[in-house]
């Protein structure tokens, strides 16, 4: 075999196990949906332990929450993983509607890639059971579209819809020689 046929069937050999490698990995699209996918249930996992708080007192346990960012006076505050855009007060609950963030980044050098998405969802807090709810939302006008890659649906999510205790169970109790302890049993 010639040095050229060599040099052909190399390039071959190695254009085919990149093909192979690169439809192999997810793509980008995939790891930036699942990247928000998880962002919503990380905000139903540290809103869980606000949930009575919640219930009780909507404005001021947001305003004590420093990973929410509120944007209902229009101002823009840029990107964050957790957005409020509204908080709505009914007879059976309470309802924050929140933009959450995903990203993802994939590939090196000539086959990086980077995309952002947002996805605008309404956390329920009932009255009546210890439970958050999660339903899509509209985005409106306070989040900047724009500077986002793609605004996701959240139906097209695959995330709980709803959180319960069950979610959440207590730690387990564990009690020190020669401290104090809580728990049941002494």
């Amino acid at each position: 075999m010639s040095s050229l046929a060599g040099r052909i069937a190399a390039g071959a050999v190695l254009a085919a196990t990149v093909g192979v490698l690169a439809g192999c990995a997810p793509s980008i699209g995939t790891l930036m949906r699942d990247s928000l996918a998880d962002s919503v249930e990380d905000a139903q996992d540290v809103l869980w332990e606000y949930r009575d708080q919640m219930v009780e007192d909507p404005e001021a346990t947001v305003a004590g929450l420093d990973f929410i960012v509120d944007a209902r006076g229009g101002a823009d505050t840029g990107s964050h993983l957790y957005t409020l855009l509204a908080v709505e007060e009914a007879g059976d609950g309470v309802a924050l509607t929140l933009a959450v963030e995903g990203g993802a980044e994939t590939g090196g050098g000539l086959w990086y890639q980077q995309s952002t998405a947002v996805t605008c969802v309404d956390f329920v807090f009932p009255e009546a059971a210890a439970e958050i709810r999660t339903e899509g939302a509209a985005c409106g006008d306070a989040v900047d579209v724009a500077s986002y890659d793609e605004v996701v649906p959240f139906s097209d999510l695959q995330v709980r819809e709803t959180v319960t205790a069950a979610d959440h169970p207590p730690p387990i109790c564990q009690c020190h020689s020669g401290g104090d302890c809580d728990c049941p049993g002494g």
